[in-house]
């Protein structure tokens, strides 16, 4: 029998579509992380392993937990495989209620952070003490099994995006940030087109997605839409190129503020409605 005090306890991840607010009067999202991550008592890790200029963003999230209010702010560069093994940064990590992958370039996150043993430890936490994990923009798609890395967006063709395995946090999820932008859900549609057993998580700018217990709600601005890929049809293994996919029967949620969906059913979460049982 498992005893209490070694019984799992899987964290809560929270994915935002960047840009996210940082005026402190009218802030949403970085709230939520810090209430989440302990309030006044939460110490929460800066990893900006995605980005080019480290510094600015680590120190612009400093200033903003800062006046939100915390109990610690750590912050990395993560600007190399060696810093990801090193005893300093895993000691940070054990002593954090939450950490915060930033935006950049999430192959970049992912290739400094894959394998590591930060990386390994990050995981851990987050399945066995109840560790927050939330990324922005880059750091956030680099939750996936899949990652898009590159895509041009102009219409659902067989090239039109790039993928890498990513960081395993979400499995058979893929999520796409700035979905407000154009293009996204198109290349977003590529990826389902030749993973039909994937979610794809379109997450627009200043607007977030939390995760827990297999359940998603949404706190921000926009809207997360969530495309069940499981399609009665498509044509990916036999187009080249260029050449435009055909994609049938896709389900699509337009998720905004407190709505939600059960990761589990794909059955939405209304507000104020009544919440469904087992028979």
């Amino acid at each position: 029998m498992t005893s209490t005090s070694t019984r799992r306890r899987r964290g809560r991840l929270l994915l935002i579509g960047g840009n996210e607010d940082m005026d402190e009067s009218d802030m949403r999202i970085l709230p939520r992380l810090v209430s989440l991550a302990g309030g006044k008592e939460a110490r929460i890790l800066v990893c900006a392993a995605a980005s080019s200029d480290a510094e600015r963003s680590l120190n612009a999230y400093r200033k903003v937990f800062q006046k939100i209010g915390v109990a610690q702010v750590f912050r990395s560069p993560l600007d190399s495989r060696q810093e990801a093994e090193s005893d300093e940064l895993l000691e940070m990590l054990d002593r954090s209620t939450a950490v915060l992958l930033t935006g950049g370039d999430q192959l970049r996150a992912t290739s400094m952070m894959a394998g590591t043993r930060f990386g390994d430890r990050l995981k851990e936490a987050y399945q066995q003490r109840g560790l927050l994990v939330a990324g922005t923009s880059a750091g956030a798609a680099a939750m996936s099994s899949t990652m898009i890395i590159r895509g041009i967006g102009d219409t659902v063709r067989r090239n039109a995006v790039e993928l890498a395995p990513g960081l395993g946090f979400l499995p058979n999820i893929t999520v796409d940030t700035h979905f407000d932008r154009g293009g996204r859900v198109h290349r977003l549609m590529t990826v389902l087109a030749q993973n039909p057993a994937t979610l794809g998580v379109g997450i627009d700018e200043d607007t977030g997605a939390e995760i827990f217990n297999r359940r998603l709600s949404v706190i921000g601005r926009g809207v997360v839409m969530v495309f069940n890929g499981r399609a009665s049809h498509t044509n990916a293994a036999e187009v080249r190129g260029s050449e435009a996919i055909a994609l049938t029967d896709i389900k699509v949620h337009v998720l905004p503020d407190k709505f939600g969906i059960d990761l589990k059913t794909l059955s939405p979460i209304i507000p104020g409605a009544p919440r469904a049982t087992a028979a």
